[in-house]
């Protein structure tokens, strides 16, 4: 099964000068918890909800901060005709449960994680997807 036939189509996205508090009412008004940070056209990170309570509200650090202060500076993707086991594998070895898919010419088309991958397999977990991505 591909990649495309499972992720959730379209993605949002943030500006590297965007501040903290506008990247979390985003993911709270759009329900997601993760998106790629660009500045201008070319993506130059990710951040996640996690990545916002550990490295900046735990760290001290103001709501109107920009997102550089939460984000990981590298993207990990997946092409969208991927088979979906590249997509788990890749969630294994980068210890991370979302991936932003990408189309041919490495633009973002959507978004894959965990949960995605259990409906798919129908393994009926995210537990049983991640015990079988610590083999």
């Amino acid at each position: 099964m591909q990649v495309s036939e499972v992720m959730h189509k379209g993605v949002s996205t943030v500006q590297i000068n965007d501040s903290i508090k506008r990247v979390a009412a985003l993911m709270k008004r759009e329900d997601i918890g993760a998106v790629p940070v660009y500045k201008n056209e070319r993506p130059v990170g990710f951040v996640t909800d996690r990545d916002i309570v550990v490295s900046c509200v735990a760290q001290g650090h103001s709501a109107d901060d920009p997102v550089t202060h939460a984000m990981t500076r590298e993207i990990v993707f997946v092409h969208e005709k991927d088979d979906v086991s590249v997509a788990t594998e890749l969630m294994r070895k980068n210890q991370i449960s979302r991936l932003l898919v990408v189309n041919d010419g490495e633009r973002p088309v959507g978004m894959i994680s965990l949960q995605d991958i259990t409906k798919c397999q129908g393994t009926g977990t995210v537990s049983n997807v991640i015990s079988d991505l610590k083999k």
